[in-house]
């Protein structure tokens, strides 16, 4: 055991009993509903995948005017960007994926909304990873009109996770500005 001078005079404090933190016990609990959210999130992502890919018919469904269901294997990004550069795909994937959940391991969420946008950013990232790996695309699956472009849970996901931290992070400066 390390032993410290606490100013006291006296030598009998452990070290361990004077370090002092600003986020003591609240910080473990929302980092650890971070990742299970997360996992959720990916559960989610790969279930609903599954049931649009075994019921949905040949020539895929379209539910005028507004939403139109097809069978979309994407290896690219947004809107097919980069589909000929995969491994490229992969490397960001990975980099962005293992960024996010650096920081939450070393930054552990103060606030409701950092977990919850935390949470749907990487179960989202995870959700399109799996399919990278294991079908070498991202299935996508629905096209709400007027948007241009397929998309899936996860990528809903991730963008509403995006959108609740850039909103966060604008709502901190806003009330931390004199």
């Amino acid at each position: 055991m390390i032993w410290s001078n606490d100013g006291s005079g006296s030598t009998d404090t452990p070290a361990h009993q004077m370090i002092s933190t600003s986020r003591p016990t609240k910080t473990r609990p929302r980092r650890t509903l971070t990742f299970l959210f997360a996992f959720t999130v990916v559960l989610l992502d790969q279930a609903i995948k599954l049931v649009i890919d075994r019921s949905l018919p040949p020539n895929g469904l379209s539910l005028a005017p507004f939403f139109d269901f097809q069978r979309i294997h994407n290896p690219g990004i947004n809107f097919g960007f980069l589909a000929d550069r995969p491994g490229i795909v992969m490397g960001i994937t990975l980099s962005i994926g293992i960024g996010c959940v650096g920081y939450v391991l070393l930054q552990p969420p103060a606030h409701w909304w950092t977990v919850a946008g935390f949470s749907l950013l990487l179960g989202g990232g995870f959700g399109n990873l799996v399919d990278r790996l294991r079908a070498g695309a991202v299935f996508d699956y629905l096209n709400i009109t007027p948007f241009v472009g397929y998309l899936n849970l996860a990528d809903l996901a991730i963008g509403s996770g995006v959108l609740l931290l850039v909103l966060e992070e604008l709502l901190r400066r806003n009330h931390s500005d004199p």
